[in-house]
């Protein structure tokens, strides 16, 4: 019987446990949420391209910039021009561009400029 009431016990300290974690990490989770969530700065869209690689749009307050992220750091490939409209139904997309077609854009214009610095 002492057997069976000490593995209750220990049993019921574990779901405790489990419990508390589950409910600090929620709640810390909510609370981190709301501080990396600035009014200038937002991450619009995301796009993996590799192992360790991304592409970021970020909008701050009113401009727009295309970022490259990588192991090696953050570069800043291009400020794109022009209002880029968020889409309402779904966050992270735009109505009027493609995530895909502002790429190629300003991927054509930043390759155009390194030539000309390297000429």
């Amino acid at each position: 019987m002492e057997d069976f009431t000490a593995l209750t016990g220990a049993l019921v300290a574990v779901a405790c446990v489990l419990f508390l974690a589950w409910w600090c990490s929620r709640l810390l989770g909510r609370s981190w949420g709301r501080a990396a969530s600035g009014g200038n700065m937002r991450v619009l869209e995301r796009l993996q391209v590799g192992a360790d690689r991304q592409l970021l749009l970020v909008k701050v307050q009113e401009h727009c910039f295309l970022l490259g992220v990588s192991s090696a750091g953050i570069e800043l490939l291009t400020e794109i021009e022009g209002e880029l409209k968020e889409n309402t139904q779904a966050a992270g997309t735009f109505a009027e561009h493609a995530f895909g077609d502002v790429l190629k854009k300003y991927a054509f214009s930043h390759k155009q400029k390194k030539e000309e610095e390297d000429e």
